[in-house]
């Protein structure tokens, strides 16, 4: 990239007062029909980008040159476009190629005026969907206002890889900060492809589906013992009638998946799910005061209280309309739902995750709030996308799956379900989703007022929400608060001799073991952090741009901590520090100390576990198991021996590691 725009480079590195207008020009350039395929736009907006985020050339003045310059590009396009209209497939290179402004049209004609937001991003037609867009008559003020969104978010996107590596090579070696980009560049490619693979594979896996599906059907329709199944799963529209079948396979496939994930969880228990207590442990241990209240409210969104009200006002209003059949579906599937979950929970008596204040009475298993949420949510969604133009029907089915994932996500986060109730729930929600629409489609139905449903849902459910958050919010806020685990006194004596053992690992992020404990200590966490400091241990260095490239790149990553800190009893450490130039050790040596579950009984004094270690490279979890392990030695702890005025060590024999245990120097306290 950089060889190939290196003139551009050095000319706007010595002429940086410039850099607008040729900026200008260039987005203005690279967006205009024809001339867009010529100009490098995203080598050359890269580079420019790399001088702003050095300081070379000033950043913000820069974007807004290149934003209205996209403006202006597509504009100038949209304009030939109105202007000469047909007239331009005569025009060359048009005449010789017509592919080129098909495909463009194909494009206008899918997306619509959304086609010139997205298209800005797509490279074949970015340059020929202004072009078609003014050929095909789009009103101005669509085209306008799109234009200028798309351009807002294209500029900062294409210039953004250079201002992260202009940034990097402030504080970084050239070759560093090349390797830096490299990995991004990699990753991200890595990450495309995986998208492309995942989506052919899924699209090559619908059509042998529906292929095999065609030829069911049409056995099942010539066999006079299975025929009564196709005037079953008939369809309104006889094209469609496979469609049926299809659906009711995925039902079948999606109850059958239910059913193997409840009784596998019931036969294990689910705190024996490995998946379960890993995401418990995650989210237990990043809980914050903030994101608690947010994710609360959201879980309000699946609160019986809240949506079996909505449930019955659109049904009331479906009955107003004289939808009578579709009323009956919309009630039928409420039901079905709240029902099925009773009923499911005391089958199945799953118990609920511990953790928080008071979690409640009912079982587990599946999750109430998910299942009623995605009912609700994705039903509405059905019923509002059969009477809306087909290119509005993604985005509503979108906003419907992300409200019931959100759901789901807040009961976990909550600590109120293991994974697999939430995974349940999914699954028996669109199995009762299918089901209801397998009956619903079996009659034609008018299309249903899309616009007075969705506003009377909304303003039902802002109602609803409202009185029930004003009433019990606060209340909620206590149930669903962390319990931290039971705090265990003990003798001094009993914990010096080592006779109460400690836990042998720390745990990482997910819960599973990780590096082991190799330092207990007993005291104030200050008087500990300050003895430390006038042993040479420093504050780590801050976690910014530089470090987290540094990590992610691998490059001289031993100097900086992991992006990602081990846990122990689901909580952050209190202290963390380190430091530098530790004989025969390369980057940094760490102590990190938690506060365990258990005090001194004498003097209340809280016990802290820990592991001193060394900063391991970014990706020596690949080729080692225990990547940082150092054998404890109290010099590492105490380099100048200053700490022998306050604090007395003993090394003790835990299972087949060493603990160093630390304890104020009672004698020395007396002398004092």
């Amino acid at each position: 990239m950089l060889s190939e725009a290196s003139p551009l480079f050095q000319w706007l590195n010595a002429h940086p007062e410039l850099a607008g207008l040729v900026t200008f020009i260039i987005s203005a350039s690279e967006s205009v029909a024809i001339i867009g395929t010529i100009v490098p736009g995203s080598i050359t907006m890269a580079v420019i980008g790399a001088l702003a985020g050095a300081g070379i050339i000033p950043l913000w003045s820069t974007l807004l040159c290149a934003i209205f310059g996209a403006i202006l590009g597509d504009g100038i396009s949209y304009w030939l476009g109105h202007h000469f209209k047909d007239r331009i497939k005569s025009f060359w290179p048009f005449r010789h190629y017509p592919g080129l402004l098909e495909s463009g049209e194909v494009f206008v004609h899918r997306y619509g005026v959304m086609s010139v937001f997205v298209g800005r991003f797509v490279g074949p037609v970015r340059a020929l969907v202004p072009l078609v867009a003014g050929m095909l008559g789009m009103r101005p003020l669509p085209f306008i206002i799109a234009n200028v969104a798309s351009a807002i978010g294209w500029a900062p996107a294409y210039m953004l890889p250079g201002i992260l590596l202009g940034a990097a090579a402030l504080e970084l070696p050239p070759d560093i900060a090349m390797n830096v980009m490299m990995v991004f560049v990699i990753v991200s490619l890595l990450f495309i492809l995986g998208l492309w693979l995942l989506y052919k594979f899924l699209k090559l896996f619908h059509n042998q589906i529906e292929q095999l599906q065609n030829w069911i059907w049409s056995k099942f329709k010539n066999s006079r013992l299975l025929s009564p199944i196709t005037r079953l799963l008939k369809h309104r529209d006889p094209v469609k009638m496979h469609g049926q079948l299809n659906l009711a396979f995925y039902f079948l496939l999606t109850m059958f998946l239910f059913f193997c994930l409840a009784f596998y969880v019931t036969a294990v228990g689910p705190s024996s799910v490995p998946i379960n207590n890993a995401i418990y442990h995650l989210f237990r241990g990043i809980h914050t005061h903030g994101v608690d209240v947010i994710m609360l409210n959201i879980t309000l969104l699946g609160q019986k209280e809240i949506l079996l009200p909505v449930i019955l006002v659109i049904f009331v209003l479906l009955l107003i309309y004289r939808r009578f059949r579709t009323a009956f579906h919309a009630l039928a599937l409420g039901v079905m739902c709240a029902g099925s979950v009773y009923v499911l929970k005391h089958l199945l008596k799953s118990p609920r995750p511990w953790g928080i204040f008071q979690n409640p009475e009912t079982w587990s298993m599946p999750s109430g709030h998910t299942a009623l949420a995605t009912t609700v949510f994705m039903g509405l969604a059905f019923l509002i996308a059969r009477s809306v133009q087909p290119k509005f029907r993604k985005l509503i089915y979108f906003i419907g799956i992300l409200l019931s994932f959100m759901v789901g996500v807040s009961r976990l986060y909550l600590g109120a379900h293991w994974f697999t109730d939430v995974l349940g729930s999914w699954l028996l929600a669109s199995a009762l989703l299918m089901l209801v629409i397998l009956s619903y489609e079996r009659q034609t139905e008018p299309r249903e007022h899309a616009a007075s449903i969705l506003l009377v849902t909304f303003f039902c459910l802002l109602i609803t929400f409202t009185t029930y958050h004003y009433y019990y919010f606060n209340r909620l806020l206590i149930n669903y608060s962390q319990l931290n685990y039971p705090t265990h006194k003990i003798a001094m004596n009993n914990w010096w001799q080592k006779n109460d053992m400690l836990a042998a690992y720390n745990t990482s992020l997910f819960g599973f073991p990780s590096y082991p404990i190799n330092i207990a200590w007993t005291g104030n966490i200050r008087h500990i952090q300050e003895s430390l400091q006038k042993e040479g241990w420093i504050e780590p260095p801050a976690r910014d741009v530089i470090s987290t490239l540094h990590r992610i790149a691998d490059v001289q990553s031993t100097e900086y901590l992991s992006m990602i800190s081990p846990q122990y009893l689901d909580k952050r450490p209190e202290l963390i520090l380190v430091r530098r130039g530790v004989p025969g050790v390369k980057g940094l040596v760490v102590i990190r100390l938690w506060e365990s579950n258990r005090v001194i009984a004498q003097t209340s004094s809280p016990i802290w576990v820990g592991m001193v270690s060394i900063a391991p490279r970014t990706y020596s979890w690949i080729f080692k198991k225990h990547p940082g392990e150092l054998v404890i030695d109290p010099a590492f702890i105490f380099p100048n021996k200053m700490g022998e005025g306050s604090w007395e060590w003993k090394i003790v024999q835990d299972k087949d590691q060493k603990i160093l245990l630390i304890r104020e120097n009672k004698k020395i306290h007396r002398k004092k």
